[in-house]
């Protein structure tokens, strides 16, 4: 699908380096959290020489549930903007957290999006019971869904042998979004022999962000190192 240019938000390194990001903040799919997780990411990207762009794709704020398969759709429709918009970058990868770290695991782990690298912060991986976050999962596919559903959108059993090499990061007590989420991501990469770059902190909440006016929690050292080594 086409998507609205007024629900993609560009900036633009100074210095670009020929990388670019699409950033998908997260919300359980119920709302964007767009500043922490959304224009905070795509400014520190910039800092790197990467250019970023912020998706502001469907959610419960303007769509009655279900709502699959319109963000899908959205993100897809965001990268043949990008691409279209910026034709000589180099390589394309794409941010998500949590809710957003879905939308972006699933548009990762279509082969058609022919992605270099992948960003999963505090993700929902799994629609399965034991580990999803139950109102992502409502929002996305409403009170009933099927098994094949289920299945056909956790991330984790779209993992292949051609999926980009990914970053991720997660706390170990995370209250809404258990840190499972991103060990079945990683064992997944791991049994396709692909590239896992996986950071779990000790401690810390939901939704953190980048964290980094927090000495104990800032993660983006280890990101950096991601981007800079393995993409």
């Amino acid at each position: 699908m086409k998507l609205d240019p007024s629900q993609l938000t560009a900036f633009l390194a100074a210095n670009s380096t020929g990388v670019g990001v699409l950033v998908c903040p997260g919300g359980g799919y119920s709302m964007m959290a767009r500043g922490h997780e959304g224009h905070d990411p795509a400014r520190y990207l910039n800092t790197l020489g990467i250019d970023a762009w912020v998706l502001e794709y469907t959610t419960a704020s303007n769509m009655t549930p279900p709502l699959y398969p319109k963000p899908m759709e959205e993100a897809l429709g965001a990268l043949d903007l990008i691409r279209q918009e910026a034709p000589d970058l180099k390589k394309l990868g794409i941010w998500g957290f949590s809710a957003g770290g879905h939308l972006a695991g699933n548009t990762l782990t279509n082969p058609t999006t022919n992605l270099d690298f992948g960003i999963l912060g505090y993700p929902v991986i799994t629609l399965e019971d034991d580990y999803t976050h139950e109102n992502s999962r409502y929002n996305l596919l409403g009170n009933n869904p099927t098994k094949q559903q289920i299945d056909e959108l956790s991330v984790q059993k779209r993992v292949s042998d051609k999926t980009p090499p990914t970053f991720l990061f997660h706390t170990s007590n995370d209250g809404l979004v258990p840190v499972q989420n991103t060990y079945l991501y990683a064992e997944a990469m791991a049994k396709h022999g692909r590239l896992a770059h996986v950071v779990v902190l000790p401690d810390g909440p939901h939704g953190i962000g980048l964290a980094q006016n927090d000495p104990v929690r800032d993660w983006t050292p280890e990101l950096k190192r991601f981007l800079t080594y393995s993409i």
